[in-house]
C-alpha cells in the first residue's frame, strides 16, 4: 500500500465514511468521536509529510497589496506598533495608509482599533474605509 492510498483511507474514516463500502459509519462508531477524528486528521497530515499543527499562514507567501509587501500580517503586535497605530489614527491618517506603513491588512488595523477602543465596532472602521475610497475616486 502506498502512503497516498493509506492517506485516502484515513481521510475517509475521519469524514465518517467506511472506506470499504463508501457508506456512512454508524453514529456510535469509534471513528465518529471528535477526538478520534482530530487524531485521524493529524495522522493523515503526518503521513503526507506535513507538520501537524502547522498553520496555513505559516506556509503561505507574503501578503501583497498594491505592490506593497505587508510583512507583519498574522504577527503579534508590538507595543511600539500599537502606539504608532494610535498616533497615526488620532492624526487622521487613513486606515489604508496606516496598514501599509505598519505592514498590516485593513482588517487587522480595524480590529486593533476596535480592541483599543478607538472605534466602537468593525462596521464603523469599514465605513471609514469606504468613505476614504469614495473620496479618492471623486478626486481622480
Amino acid at each position: 500500500m502506498t502512503p497516498e492510498a493509506a492517506s485516502t483511507i484515513i481521510e475517509q474514516l475521519a469524514l465518517g465514511i467506511d472506506p470499504r463500502t463508501g457508506a456512512a459509519l454508524p453514529g456510535g462508531d469509534a471513528c465518529t468521536a471528535p477526538e478520534i477524528i482530530r487524531a485521524l486528521f493529524v495522522a493523515r497530515q503526518a503521513l503526507l509529510g506535513r507538520v501537524p499543527g502547522e498553520t496555513a499562514g505559516a506556509r503561505r507567501g507574503p501578503v501583497i497589496r498594491n505592490g506593497v509587501v505587508l510583512a507583519n500580517v498574522g504577527k503579534r503586535w508590538s507595543a511600539e506598533d500599537g502606539d504608532t497605530l494610535m498616533e497615526l489614527f488620532a492624526a487622521g491618517t487613513p486606515i489604508r495608509d496606516i496598514g501599509m506603513r505598519l505592514g498590516r491588512t485593513d482588517s487587522g488595523i480595524i480590529s486593533r482599533l476596535v480592541l483599543a477602543g478607538a472605534l466602537p465596532d468593525r462596521d464603523t472602521g469599514y465605513g471609514l474605509l469606504r468613505g476614504a475610497r469614495e473620496s479618492s475616486q471623486q478626486l481622480a
